[in-house]
């Protein structure tokens, strides 16, 4: 016996969708994408404590200033900071919408924190250990498996955006620690909007832009990439994400309702799969069950060392500085280029 989690959750309504993740691509990210699949197979918040642990085997320090010189800002895609993370494990479990009820979801792709499991608590993953690009993000990230033709596709990371439209990214507050949150519906019976559940394919030489779409399509010689994209703007008090109601899109505007007035970090996953047809997809919709694409989603449970999370948000997406991919116990940024 299983219970679906789509029983247990109901599908937010009445918000105003933000423009989906810019259409550039910078020259790095393109190489993190060909590279992620194979053919074979600081800011305050409000009514948030800024709290943390440092991250396993380092100790970050609050006070670690985050080096931006030479960092453009501007551009199409300002405010930004990135970081990659492989997966960790593929498992019927869900500690948001199905705690403690191990084997008992949806086949769920699991990537950053490997110690998540059914019964995982955002205070719990704080201070673990990590598959991410920087050591400091020992969150937890999940979306139901694809399957083609009946067998799995396993992806090897996902890129992962943290960011902030130009025209509100002074305003953003930090993403407060213990949130966790959804983005896309899995009790969806048509696709969704593609500003939130965007199929593309992973850019290429001879195609840096490649087509965005609601539903799955051919790719040519490059591969399926799915790009989920969070709301960002809370309520300012709860952190809790299953129901849905926390969190929500602010309007094309850049403003967030006065229901949801704290604007947080977006949060945007491109996820490659070893694939380059869109023929026989389908998604996990329970232990052993699939489903249509149209019921594409993702789940975050918040992890980061909380000062560097707050010394990113700050010197970054404030800024409007275009800081590129973290790594390291520092979360420390690249640098990122202007398109």
């Amino acid at each position: 016996m299983f219970i679906k989690r789509s029983l247990l959750i109901a599908a937010a309504s009445g918000v105003v969708i933000l423009a989906g993740a810019s259409a550039a691509t910078v020259s790095s990210i393109v190489a993190v994408n060909l590279a992620s699949v194979s053919p074979a197979s600081g800011s305050s918040v409000a009514g948030s404590p800024a709290s943390g642990s440092p991250a396993a085997g380092s100790e970050p320090s609050a006070a670690a200033p985050v080096n931006t010189a030479g960092f453009p800002s501007g551009g199409r895609n300002p405010g930004i900071f990135t970081d990659t993370c492989t997966l960790t494990k593929t498992l019927p479990n869900d500690p948001i919408m199905m705690p403690g009820m191990t084997g008992m979801s949806m086949q769920h792709d699991f990537f950053g924190n490997p110690a998540v499991d059914a019964s995982s608590t955002s205070k719990l993953l704080v201070g673990g250990s990590s598959s991410c690009s920087t050591s400091a993000d020992a969150s937890a990230y999940w979306t139901p498996v694809v399957y083609q033709n009946g067998k799995a596709l396993e992806p090897r990371s996902t890129l992962i955006y943290w960011r902030a439209p130009a025209a509100s990214a002074s305003s953003v507050k930090t993403m407060p620690a213990g949130m966790t949150m959804i983005a896309g519906n899995e009790a969806a019976t048509k696709s969704q909007s593609e500003k939130i559940i965007d199929w593309t394919c992973t850019p290429s030489a001879g195609n840096l832009v490649p087509q965005r779409s609601d539903a799955p399509h051919d790719c040519g010689t490059a591969f399926l990439r799915l790009v989920i994209t969070f709301p960002n703007c809370w309520d300012g008090h709860s952190l809790a994400g299953k129901g849905q109601t926390n969190v929500v899109y602010q309007s094309d505007a850049g403003v967030c309702p006065s229901s949801h007035p704290v604007q947080i970090p977006q949060i945007v996953m491109h996820i490659a799969y070893p694939t380059s047809t869109a023929s026989n997809l389908t998604l996990s919709i329970g232990p052993t069950q699939t489903g249509p694409t149209v019921t594409g989603h993702a789940d975050f449970m918040m992890g980061w060392n909380q000062p560097r999370m707050d010394a990113n948000v700050a010197a970054c997406i404030d800024t409007q500085t275009r800081c590129g991919r973290t790594s390291g116990p520092l979360a420390t940024p690249a640098g990122g280029k202007l398109n």
